[in-house]
């Protein structure tokens, strides 16, 4: 352990406690002033903390687990072992299924399991599985999007009840994702969101669709969708309607997606190699090895600097946009 955080620890706990804490394998320097926070703010004795600890212990936070838990949520540590810890645990792992799922929860949530567990996300879980989410659903959103169940339990109900409204019914595949973008928006911000696509042409069934089909669509700023918009007709001459049955298109990396790629098919194009008429969202679309093989590597010979024009063999590395 960093001689640091051994001093900080022998200077914050009892002499005993603080030789178990220092067995542990906690972060690296960087992390020094989390750590003081951590441990000062925990009110260290061997008698509150050591029956916390031996709890996650014995349910198999071990090696890196465990110090990884602390920092994540040290909070959790002030609260009841009885009444908040153990049934929170009980609770995310029946969901989880493993404690590597609970922390990767808690990377994208911190204290999650203790400021707001019983007054918020415990009460949204309840809502959830009343409304007919499968756990595997409810799993999927804590993992992917944990912080909406950190939402008030009235925002949550207002959530349910407006994908209710506009007819997206629990067994969705695009349910959990409607209900985080709801839940991030009050009515007001809503609404303005519907005006603004409605003023670069869309009407507002097409919004209703296109959300629907890709909820975080709704997400993105305004000045990104403008810029999209523009690029996508104006310069590349899309129809209106291609955007809207492909909202995704709005939501891709200009700089590391839509430009390189646009860029290659216009040489192909120009070569004659594919169809002039070719949909430009269908290979917008495709993965980054897809792309690669069928508009890059197949034609390199022919084109030369092909490959250099879309971005180099580091490409990939960009992910798909």
């Amino acid at each position: 352990m960093p001689h640091h955080l051994r001093l900080l620890l022998l200077s914050t706990t009892s002499s005993t406690h603080a030789g178990f804490l220092c067995n542990l394998p906690f972060p690296s320097p960087k992390r020094s002033k989390s750590m003081k926070i951590t441990f000062r703010s925990l009110n260290p004795t061997e008698d509150n903390l050591k029956p916390k600890f031996d709890f996650f212990i014995t349910n198999g936070f071990v090696g890196q687990l465990l110090p990884q838990l602390v920092v994540l949520d040290p909070v959790i540590f002030r609260t009841s072992l009885d009444t908040s810890i153990k049934p929170c645990f009980e609770l995310l792992k029946r969901f989880l299924k493993s404690n590597e799922n609970i922390l990767a929860a808690l990377s994208r949530a911190p204290f999650l399991m203790s400021f707001s567990f019983n007054a918020t996300v415990r009460p949204n879980l309840d809502l959830l599985k009343k409304e007919g989410v499968t756990a595997e659903r409810v799993a999927k959103l804590l993992l992917s999007q944990p912080r909406s169940l950190q939402h008030s339990n009235d925002r949550m109900v207002y959530a349910v009840s407006y994908l209710k409204q506009l007819g997206i019914e629990p067994d969705k595949r695009m349910y959990i994702h409607a209900l985080t973008v709801i839940a991030r928006m009050n009515e007001s911000a809503w609404r303005k969101k519907i005006d603004m696509f409605k003023s670069v042409g869309w009407t507002e069934e097409e919004v209703l669709w296109a959300f629907k089909r890709y909820p975080c669509l709704l997400l993105s700023s305004e000045e990104k969708i403008r810029s999209m918009m523009d690029f996508f007709l104006n310069k590349m001459k899309l129809e209106r309607q291609t955007i809207v049955v492909n909202p995704a298109l709005l939501k891709y990396s200009f700089g590391n997606r839509v430009l390189p790629r646009c860029n290659v098919l216009k040489v192909l194009k120009s070569k004659k190699l594919i169809k002039g008429d070719t949909n430009i969202a269908t290979f917008l679309k495709l993965s980054e090895k897809d792309f690669m093989e069928r508009c890059v590597t197949k034609y390199e010979d022919k084109v030369p600097g092909l490959l250099e024009m879309y971005g180099g063999v580091d490409k990939g590395k960009d992910g798909n946009g």
